[in-house]
């Protein structure tokens, strides 16, 4: 195995399938990342397939040897940018693959030059946020513009689009409808189904627990406004984990609330994954407000550590959560503030609640086939040959 530098064979050998890795330290996409490239690398390997990862120098994960490694250029280049247009176009020119997988949805433009036409092109929709109502999106109207001209070059050009939930696809297809869609639900990584020998999770018991960033479609001032109405009536305090240091900038109204309930609010920021995992099996409750999702891990994975689950009702949750959440209005914190009373006031429901979401998560982890995309993405080149 290997983690960093250049495979010393030349960029004449080849390459079948390039995979752009380069946002793997990024907590949504990266995950799925992560998840990914194993599950490349075995399908790829059975079928006689060469495989190279896309990355930046400092991030580059670790691949079997037989994987080759293509250092990005120019560095660092941030999704939607220029800068990231020249990186595809410097790796495509490097390496030559017959195809790109590109997990995120902006469409490699270098695509539609004759030299690169005949490259296949795969790519990952996780959500369509950036096509919705500025409202929720927060997006202005250049970011909903490109997002849409993005998203039609993908659905005239991959040869598949993979998204998380039917949801996600049913909403491009709305907009996309030429788009050849497969959905792949992304598996829980195995590690949240072990609990035994994490740390301290670092707060006071018992607590109530969000995981997530504060933009606005998330939802965040719901679950704020609905536990300051009923912060005297529970012993619980509220953890806010992740996207801590852009409290003050993204949501003003958060930023507020946090600060009028003082104590009864702890907001940790980013933290270490194994602490991440102790605080979500530490917890009393998940809670995920959002108003909208692509598909939703952090219930799965509450479910997976045996900590109950209290979601928004909305479409992508009501499919991701099934049976093994309860369920609020993400418009009606009263409503919300009374499941919480009932339920941090009754260990009996939140344990029937916690035992019914590991239930749901694990069936769901026994029929989901996690190489489903990169099977696909393999018989689209074989079938192309």
């Amino acid at each position: 195995m290997r983690g960093t530098g250049h495979d010393p064979r030349s960029a004449a050998d080849g390459v079948d399938i390039l995979f752009d890795a380069r946002h793997i330290r990024q907590s949504g996409i990266g995950t799925y990342i992560r998840t990914q490239i194993p599950h490349l690398e075995r399908v790829t390997a059975d079928r006689g397939l060469r495989l190279a990862v896309l990355t930046d120098a400092d991030s580059a994960p670790t691949v079997h040897d037989a994987t080759r490694v293509i250092t990005a250029s120019p560095h660092d280049a941030a999704m939607y940018t220029a800068a990231e247009q020249r990186v595809w176009q410097h790796a495509l020119h490097t390496c030559r693959p017959r195809a790109l997988w590109v997990p995120h949805y902006p469409f490699p433009l270098a695509l539609l030059n004759p030299r690169d036409r005949a490259v296949r092109l795969f790519t990952t929709v996780h959500d369509t946020l950036h096509l919705e109502d500025a409202a929720l999106s927060n997006q202005g109207r250049a970011r909903r513009t490109y997002a849409a001209a993005m998203l039609r070059l993908d659905a005239r050009r991959a040869a598949t689009v993979f998204t998380p939930s039917d949801a996600t696809a049913r909403r491009l297809g709305e907009t996309t409808r030429s788009a050849r869609v497969l959905v792949t639900p992304i598996p829980v990584d195995d590690v949240w189904f072990t609990t035994d020998g994490l740390p301290d999770p670092g707060v006071g018991q018992p607590y109530l627990l969000y995981v997530g960033n504060v933009k606005r479609h998330k939802n965040l001032v719901l679950l704020l406004e609905a536990f300051a109405q009923i912060s005297d009536d529970i012993p619980h305090r509220l953890v806010i984990a992740g996207g801590g240091e852009t409290l003050r900038t993204a949501d003003d109204r958060v930023a507020r609330i946090v600060g009028e309930l003082g104590s009864r609010v702890e907001v940790t920021g980013q933290v270490p994954f194994d602490r991440l995992r102790a605080l979500v099996a530490g917890a009393d409750m998940l809670i995920m407000p959002s108003l909208y999702e692509g598909a939703g891990l952090p219930p799965l994975e509450a479910m997976a550590s045996r900590t109950a689950v209290l979601a928004s009702d909305i479409p992508v949750l009501r499919e991701t959560c099934g049976d093994g959440a309860d369920f609020f209005d993400p418009h009606d914190p009263r409503a919300l503030g009374q499941q919480l009373i009932r339920l941090c006031g009754d260990h009996d429901a939140r344990h029937s609640l916690a035992e019914r979401g590991f239930a749901h998560v694990t069936r769901r982890q026994t029929a989901i086939d996690p190489t489903a995309a990169a099977a696909r993405t393999c018989s689209e080149l074989e079938a192309a040959r």
